[in-house]
């Protein structure tokens, strides 16, 4: 496998990057975003990387982030998910808005990936909810206190399931409403889960 790519950028199309490494031309195949955010031609370059091996015929995918790499790799293990279908998605939305999507069920932002239908948005949301839930809240942000941990629990004391609250709870830390102790986080998700059954 080839894991990454450094050399010198020789040619860039729509979505198309030439990488020059040591006198050997790489053909990478790459997300048109990402394209124009590669450094200017001349210039030296790091991508992550993945080989899809063909029947008749290799392809190299280039990737700016680690992150995003991952992704690509997951989409991939969707049935029916092809790499150009990857790619579109990788394009029009990056992957931490991606897993929140997911997370909060939101087809219709799904379904304005260019190729994604109501069924294949319903069909990333069943096979990758569990996972990515799982795995967001083995790495919730380290608090000194660890309150949020202990605002989850909280509020599963209450009754919650976490896979119904953890999107409120992770929509609200990202916009920094979650200070104070556990006792005022937990005032503001409830009150914010109050207004938002309201609407």
């Amino acid at each position: 496998m080839i894991a990454f790519v450094r050399g010198l950028i020789k040619e860039k199309r729509d979505d198309i990057a030439v990488i020059d490494v040591n006198g050997i031309g790489y053909e990478i195949i790459m997300y048109p975003r990402a394209v124009t955010r590669l450094p200017a031609l001349g210039q030296s370059v790091f991508l992550h990387t993945h080989l899809q091996v063909l029947e008749n015929e290799f392809k190299l995918y280039g990737f700016l982030e680690r992150e995003e790499l991952k992704l690509f790799r997951r989409l991939l293990g969707i049935s029916g998910m092809g790499a150009k279908g990857a790619l579109n998605i990788l394009d029009f939305i990056d992957p931490q808005s991606f897993y929140q999507a997911i997370i909060s069920q939101d087809e219709k932002l799904l379904v304005k990936v260019p190729g994604i239908g109501k069924k294949t948005a319903s069909r990333l949301i069943f096979e990758l909810k569990d996972k990515i839930e799982s795995e967001q809240l083995t790495s919730l942000p380290n608090n000194e206190d660890n309150s949020l941990d202990d605002v989850l629990e909280a509020l599963e004391t209450l009754g919650y399931g976490r896979s119904e609250i953890y999107p409120l709870v992770m929509q609200l830390q990202a916009h920094g409403e979650l200070n104070g102790n556990v006792e005022d986080k937990l005032k503001k998700i409830l009150k914010a889960r109050a207004q938002g059954m309201k609407k």
